[in-house]
């Protein structure tokens, strides 16, 4: 049995990123270190003739996260969260079938997958900072502005103040962000109360 070494390897997936009201549909990249073993040395250079399918190894490993990240983020598992959690979700990728066949299939074992980031795209991640500072600004600012003027951000992640967007062209959505928060479709806000401004 021949000692660990690991191999790089990476991918992306796509997911909506939520932070309070706003909801953006974002790239996300991850990078990761996978360890392994030659558990047998005979399956291993039958199959391979003693040369590593590193980018098999790499394909199957990025397939298999890809998989598994996505799932959390549609089982409601937040940004912040997944960079938590990417590191406890190792062991569901090494115990997927595509993975743990290969000591059967070529007597590789993969043993541990660590050193896992996770990034969302950096334009996200700039207009959910932009964001969060719109929603802690102050209520009273725009109490008497017209409608039409209203910031509002587009399914792209552009915010706009007309009726169509700058980037993409999208019609102004007909909900409305309440300044607690809550989005809303009528006069006025479910949450709180407050009339549509």
């Amino acid at each position: 049995m021949e000692g660990f070494t690991g191999i790089k390897f990476d991918g992306h997936f796509y997911a909506n990123v939520v932070q309070g009201t706003y909801k953006l549909f974002t790239e996300v990249k991850f990078t990761a270190t996978l360890d392994y073993e030659i558990a047998d040395g005979n399956k291993f250079n039958t199959m391979f003739g003693g040369q590593l399918p590193v980018d098999l190894i790499k394909n199957d490993a990025s397939r298999v996260a890809e998989m598994t990240f996505t799932k959390m983020f549609a089982d409601g598992c937040s940004v912040d969260e997944l960079k938590y959690k990417a590191d406890t979700q190792a062991d569901l990728i090494l115990q997927d079938f595509a993975i743990a066949d290969w000591e059967a299939r070529a007597g590789i074992r993969a043993v541990a997958i660590n050193d896992v980031l996770i990034e969302i795209d950096p334009k996200t991640e700039k207009l959910l900072s932009t964001a969060a500072v719109m929603n802690s600004a102050s209520v009273s600012a725009t109490a008497s502005a017209p409608q039409a003027n209203a910031v509002w951000q587009c399914v792209c992640g552009n915010n706009n103040t007309g009726k169509f967007c700058t980037e993409c062209g999208t019609k102004k959505p007909e909900d409305w962000v309440c300044s607690c928060g809550n989005r809303n479709k009528g006069k006025f806000c479910t949450e709180c109360g407050r009339p549509k401004i």
